[in-house]
Order: C-alpha cells, then sequence, then structure tokens
C-alpha cells in the first residue's frame, strides 16, 4: 500500500477509482517521486477504464488503463519543476506536462524517454 497516498484520493480522481486498481510498483514508483519532490501530490486522475478512455475520444490504450499513469494537479513553476525532477530522478522515461498537472507513467509499451506538452498549436 501507498505511504504517501490514501484510498480517499484515488475516489476524488476523475473518474473516480480505487487504489486497488493502481499498479503496486507504480504506487512505489509515487511514493518515491513525493519523498523526492518534498511538497504533497494532488492526483487529478489515476486509473480510467478502456470505456471510459473511449467515450472520452482516446483509444483505451493509455497507461491510465493498466494503474500506471497519474495526473498530478500543478499550478506553479516551482512545483512543476520539483516534480519534474523528482520524477526523472526516480527514472521516469515519460512525462506530459499541461497548465495545470503532470502526467507521469511508466508504460513500457509505449514511446520512452518523452516529454510532452497539452498545450496545442
Amino acid at each position: 500500500m501507498a505511504q504517501y497516498f490514501s484510498a480517499s484520493e484515488f475516489r476524488k480522481c476523475t473518474p473516480s477509482c480505487s487504489i486497488e486498481q493502481m499498479d503496486g510498483a507504480f504506487l512505489d514508483l509515487l511514493d518515491a517521486i513525493r519523498e523526492r519532490a518534498g511538497i504533497p501530490l494532488v492526483l487529478n486522475s489515476a486509473y480510467r477504464s478502456v470505456a471510459y478512455e473511449r467515450a472520452h475520444g482516446r483509444a483505451g490504450t493509455s497507461a491510465h488503463c493498466a494503474g500506471r499513469a497519474v495526473d498530478i494537479r500543478c499550478r506553479t513553476s516551482a512545483n512543476r519543476y520539483k516534480i519534474v525532477k523528482a520524477a526523472l530522478e526516480c527514472g521516469v522515461r515519460r512525462i506530459g506536462i499541461a497548465q495545470t498537472y503532470i502526467h507521469i507513467d511508466n508504460a513500457d509499451d509505449h514511446a520512452q524517454d518523452v516529454i510532452w506538452d497539452y498545450y496545442g498549436g
């Protein structure tokens, strides 16, 4: 079970999910990132079903569907730096950066050593 994350935090995600739907090794990674970042990590999104992904126009192959991804709320440059730095130091090889969150995952069946943005254009 996760050291820094409670079951109730996963129920608050969009969509709501349970901590049991998350991959155990990924939860360990998330704890390590939280430890290194030194700040609370508030989760916006974690596990998503294939049906949920497809209903929102996605392919259903996201790392979220395997419980191996989260979107972490982030609204300041300083916290963005702390989270990305900690994730990289913990071996994360897939990071997405949006205006209000950071996506991290450890899917090994997707492209590695990538950082992308959600800014469009």
